[in-house]
């Protein structure tokens, strides 16, 4: 029996302006999804409490014309899926899917000696921030379980109408995942 391994990438960017959110915990992973992620800092060019918040008002991390944004999570999702011929059709005999997102927050020089307050301002801030970010984490580690799960299930009457199946969940996958960053970004 011949096995077909097939594997397609996804990479975003996506952005997001600090808001108050509940980061979900660690869901439970399915065998077949691989988890990588990293948390980043990118150091604010400020030193005084006030500074780092002009800078912050003004942050945009993807470039000069980009949304404003002060945390941003990347990921990257790639698929694979394995499928063999099975008496006149074709089946899905393992898929997996691995994600690797990168969580980057802002690290502030002056909160070493600023006042307790200002520590206490920035780590609420910070905390907001984080929280934003990781409801994207969330929402991409989710989607992913849910693309692995539908490459699962995939079964058509010839190879060649099971990779376009795969590969149509893979675009619709990524459309969802992408209107789920904008609703939760309010936009």
């Amino acid at each position: 029996m011949r096995e077909t391994w097939v594997s397609t990438v996804l990479l975003c960017l996506l952005t997001a302006v600090p808001a108050v959110g509940q980061g979900r915990s660690q869901p439970d992973l399915r065998p077949g999804l691989q988890i990588v992620i990293q948390e980043d800092r990118y150091r604010l060019e400020a030193v005084t409490f006030q500074q780092m918040i002009a800078v912050l008002n003004d942050m945009r991390l993807e470039g000069e014309r980009a949304r404003l944004s002060q945390g941003l999570t990347v990921y990257k999702v790639v698929p694979r899926w394995k499928y063999q011929p099975n008496g006149g059709d074709c089946a899905v005999i393992s898929a997996e899917v691995k994600v690797e997102i990168t969580v980057k927050l802002p690290l502030w020089p002056g909160f070493a000696t600023a006042t307790a307050e200002h520590r206490h301002r920035w780590q609420g801030i910070l905390g907001s921030i984080r929280e934003h970010e990781y409801e994207h984490r969330d929402i991409t580690i989710e989607s992913a379980g849910e693309l692995l799960e539908s490459l699962l299930a995939l079964r058509a009457g010839t190879c060649r109408a099971l990779n376009r199946a795969a590969e149509s969940a893979l675009a619709i996958a990524e459309e969802a995942l992408r209107s789920r960053h904008a609703e939760l970004d309010g936009g």
